[in-house]
This record gives C-alpha cells, sequence and structure tokens, in this order.
C-alpha cells in the first residue's frame, strides 16, 4: 500500500508551484506589457505615415490642376499669337489699301 504525503508535504508542494506559476506569470506579463508599447509604436507610427500620404495625395491633386491651367495658357498662346499676327497684317493691308 502507498502512504499518502501527510498535509504538511502537500501544501509545501503546492506552494512551491504557485510560486513557479506566478514568476512564469510575472514574465508573461512583461513580456505583455512591452509587446503592447511596441504595438502602440507601430500604431503611431502607422497613423504618421497615413497623414503624410493623404497630405501628399492634396498636395498632387493641387500640382495637377495648377499644371493643367499652365499647359491650357501655353498651348492658347501660339494660336492667340497667329491670331494677332493675321489681325495685325489684315488691318495694316486695309489701312494701306485706302489710301
Amino acid at each position: 500500500m502507498v502512504e499518502q504525503p501527510q498535509t504538511g508535504e502537500q501544501l509545501a508542494r503546492i506552494d512551491t508551484k504557485l510560486d513557479v506559476l506566478i514568476s512564469q506569470h510575472g514574465h508573461v506579463a512583461a513580456q505583455v506589457a512591452d509587446h503592447e508599447v511596441r504595438v502602440r509604436e507601430l500604431e503611431a507610427a502607422h497613423h504618421r505615415t497615413d497623414s503624410k500620404v493623404t497630405d501628399q495625395g492634396a498636395d498632387l491633386a493641387d500640382h495637377e490642376t495648377r499644371l493643367r491651367a499652365a499647359d491650357r495658357w501655353r498651348y492658347a498662346l501660339p494660336v492667340t499669337a497667329a491670331g494677332s499676327l493675321l489681325t495685325g497684317t489684315a488691318a495694316i493691308l486695309a489701312a494701306l489699301g485706302k489710301h
């Protein structure tokens, strides 16, 4: 027949196991806290990056609007200049033809 350990021995074993579990829990809790800090830092960096991308998108739209307006003037200028030259020439010929 196997003899049962005394109550004192059982309590000592339980106490030892609890100490080990508490120690392990403290280590795991420290790791969780460290991971929490790292995740928060990554979230903040992600938020800053999103803000920059949004700002660049707005800048891109603004630049595109400005370039399109400048292109309209640039491409319209030769046509306007040719029309002005033709009108000026016609005016000069009309003035010379009257005399």
